[in-house]
């Protein structure tokens, strides 16, 4: 079946993905509340590919917080319960999860990838498909190059870690900030104790206490540490 027949048949009539839980995975959710972004598109999808770390539930409570396995908003939050919604939900309070853009366009196609874009096709949401598909698919979309509006960063920078100079990319008027390339681009989500460690410069402390020491002992300690390695490894 094609991306677009499966997007008319199946997407046109099932367009609630949201559904209430109390378990999913194994998982046990704080409270019973609707599964929402990544989780309940690919649960509803059936891709294949593992879970996000951390879920996004809305509850009925006006009540936000977040643990190890869960992120909980309140109603006000709920996303549209289609699947650009669900995206732009995504996309706002989860990150950009690379893996599963890939496994969502080699499911749906370039057509209804279109379609989804055409929703708002110069708003920054659609915009960040809209480039996601073309690098990660290396097939360009058959949609205009932008002639204006402001750039906006690929990365939210508040949630992943992103280069300090992006690309601007001018055919979707997208900063691209993701630390690495389509064959390589590890995501790391932002930590107040990665920040932490940021913040202490660990290399430029490493460098200044290596420099106070004699030049033939970092090399003694270092041929003795890898032999030490080689014997282990052997």
């Amino acid at each position: 079946m094609s991306g677009s027949n499966y997007f008319s048949q199946k997407w046109s009539i099932y367009t609630h993905f949201s559904r209430e839980i109390t378990v999913f995975h194994g998982r046990q959710a704080p409270e019973k509340a609707l599964l929402v972004g990544y989780g309940a598109m690919i649960e509803e999808m059936g891709l294949k590919l593992p879970l996000p770390n951390k879920l996004s539930l809305i509850s009925s409570r006006y009540r936000r917080f977040s643990n190890n396995d869960w992120q909980v908003f309140t109603p006000r939050h709920k996303p549209s319960d289609d699947i650009y919604g669900h995206i732009v939900f995504a996309l706002k309070y989860e990150g950009v999860n690379l893996l599963f853009f890939k496994k969502l366009f080699e499911k749906i196609g370039r057509e209804a990838t279109e379609y989804i874009t055409s929703k708002e096709p110069k708003g920054q949401y659609g915009r960040r498909i809209w480039f996601l598909y073309e690098w990660l698919m290396d097939e360009r979309l058959d949609l205009p190059d932008l002639k204006d509006g402001n750039y906006v960063l690929l990365l939210d920078e508040t949630l992943q870690y992103a280069i300090s100079r992006p690309v601007n990319v001018s055919r979707q008027r997208v900063r691209n900030n993701l630390p690495g390339t389509v064959g390589f681009c590890p995501l790391i989500f932002r930590t107040a104790k990665i920040d932490e460690f940021i913040r202490l410069n660990l290399s430029d402390l490493t460098h200044s206490i290596i420099n106070d020491v004699q030049r033939d002992l970092i090399l003694r300690t270092s041929a003795f540490l890898l032999l030490k390695d080689s014997k282990a490894s052997f």
